[in-house]
């Protein structure tokens, strides 16, 4: 018989030789280990978002696009885009722990890598909407629930000052980057994307504070080895959707977009104007041609206009069949062929066109913007003609309007991006509110959630007070 002691000792082996765990191989027990996890969410979930607010009103906003029923948001009945915002805070969110995480264990690819994805999700914000909450976001774990919101001049300041920072860790980052879906890893790329983002931004100060615009891109331009920037399509900053959900472009067939929404949306009789007066041939790239006109076949591409009330809207032209569609297999039907973009380099040629006119940089401002058409044309597999740099009103004739008229082109479909660079400069002027527009301005920002008036009322009504309203005519800072 055997004894207690026995007993225990037979326990106490069979428990040191019974070594099973209740964890899953297979799963990440601790974040900390796995950043590569936090980066792919981060990146997943915020440029999805920024897919669909563009396709659903950045390019009504800069008017590429024009709807033809529920024409309320061309109207100017933008709403408070709490969805925009919440969005937006919950991924910087993610990207502020991610820094956190790299900062204490010392990895620089993904800490240069989180400030550069903070800055593109701050400067959005900042622009939409003016100050924001910005030094004081997700501190929560410090008791800040209502962080103040900084003054737009003092955002800028800082995320011009992040990028350049970012830049330098990640010249001097060594571990790989893994989970990275915009770059697959390069981080030579991302510090190439945190250079031309800056120049991005310094030019946005182009009337509110040139000292820093072009101190800022005269740096970068001057320095190529020590800040990189885009220098070919090979360097853009895309992220390129897979053939299947969850991970199709989100407005297409196969992410279960409905046909229907897509076709409440017409490539706009502004754009169409546009590439019709320089004989443009992306014009067919973007936009199908009507179905009456090829039934009858005489295909030809017919615009929307914006900001016509419901009704007349569905009516205009003729209706439906006299309106073209944006080109429905590209944009539509193809569940991958339409990437996420969040720069190209392209916009970085017009930049420095822009800067060269400017006086800022010393170089020739022509080369930089052709080098910018033709990287357009290139980037969406549309054979430039050979006489289009000569034809009039593209050639360079160091007028600006003619640079951003271009980079206005170049701009289709990122983010809010050509409507930004329209409150910047007022070109294309041939930018207005539509016929029914509830303003006769045109507008500057977003309202503030409504959320934020309820529980964060002090820091919204600082905020409101010094920039004059809480409106969508409210000019932001930087818009002169």
């Amino acid at each position: 018989m055997l004894s207690i002691l026995s007993l225990t000792l037979i326990f106490m082996v069979s428990c040191d030789d019974f070594n099973v765990s209740n964890d899953n191989p297979d799963v990440a027990l601790n974040i900390n280990n796995n950043p590569e996890i936090l980066l792919t969410q981060l990146q997943r979930n915020a440029i999805r978002g920024a897919v669909g607010y563009a396709w659903s009103e950045g390019n009504l906003m800069g008017q590429y696009g024009a709807r033809i029923v529920f024409t309320s948001f061309d109207l100017f009945d933008w709403g408070d885009q709490s969805g925009v915002w919440n969005n937006f805070y919950l991924r910087l969110r993610d990207a502020k722990e991610l820094e956190r995480i790299a900062s204490e264990q010392s990895i620089a690819s993904y800490e240069g890598v989180s400030k550069v994805m903070q800055v593109w999700l701050f400067h959005i914000l900042t622009d939409m909407w003016g100050d924001v909450p910005y030094a004081e976001v997700a501190k929560a774990d410090e008791g800040n629930y209502t962080p103040i919101y900084d003054e737009q001049q003092n955002i800028y300041a800082g995320m011009i000052a992040d990028l350049k920072e970012a830049s330098n860790i990640l010249a001097n980052a060594e571990t790989a980057l893994k989970g990275d879906l915009i770059f697959d890893g390069d981080i030579s790329l991302w510090q190439k994307f945190a250079n031309s983002l800056r120049l991005r931004l310094a030019m946005r100060l182009s009337e509110a504070d040139e000292n820093l615009a072009s101190s800022t891109i005269n740096e970068i331009f001057d320095n190529p080895s020590q800040y990189p920037v885009m220098t070919s399509n090979a360097d853009n900053a895309t992220l390129q959707f897979l053939p299947s959900i969850p991970d199709a472009h989100p407005i297409t067939e196969e992410s279960v977009y409905r046909v229907g929404s897509f076709n409440e949306y017409r490539i706009s009789e502004h754009f169409v104007g546009i590439l019709q007066s320089f004989d443009d041939p992306r014009l067919e790239f973007f936009a199908d041609p009507t179905a009456n006109s090829v039934e009858n076949g005489t295909p030809e591409i017919q615009g929307m206009q914006n900001g016509i009330v419901d009704g007349p809207a569905y009516e205009y032209k003729g209706g439906d069949a006299f309106l073209s569609k944006f080109n429905i297999n590209y944009f539509y039907l193809q569940p991958n062929s339409n990437d996420a973009r969040l720069m190209i380099y392209s916009e970085v040629a017009f930049i420095f066109a822009e800067a060269a006119q400017r006086g800022w940089i010393s170089s020739d401002p022509e080369a930089h913007y052709e080098d910018g058409i033709q990287a357009n044309f290139d980037y969406w597999g549309v054979d430039m003609p050979a006489d289009y740099l000569s034809r009039n009103g593209v050639a360079y004739d160091d007028d600006l309007e003619t640079i951003i008229t271009q980079k206005y082109i170049a701009l289709f479909y990122t983010d809010y991006q050509g409507f930004i660079e329209f409150k910047r400069t007022g070109f294309p002027s041939t930018i207005e509110p539509g016929p029914d527009a509830f303003y006769s301005a045109y507008p500057s920002r977003f309202e503030y959630p409504s959320e934020e008036q309820a529980l964060n009322a002090d820091n919204y009504n600082t905020a409101v007070s010094r920039m004059g309203g809480d409106e969508i005519t409210t000019k932001v800072w930087w818009e002169q």
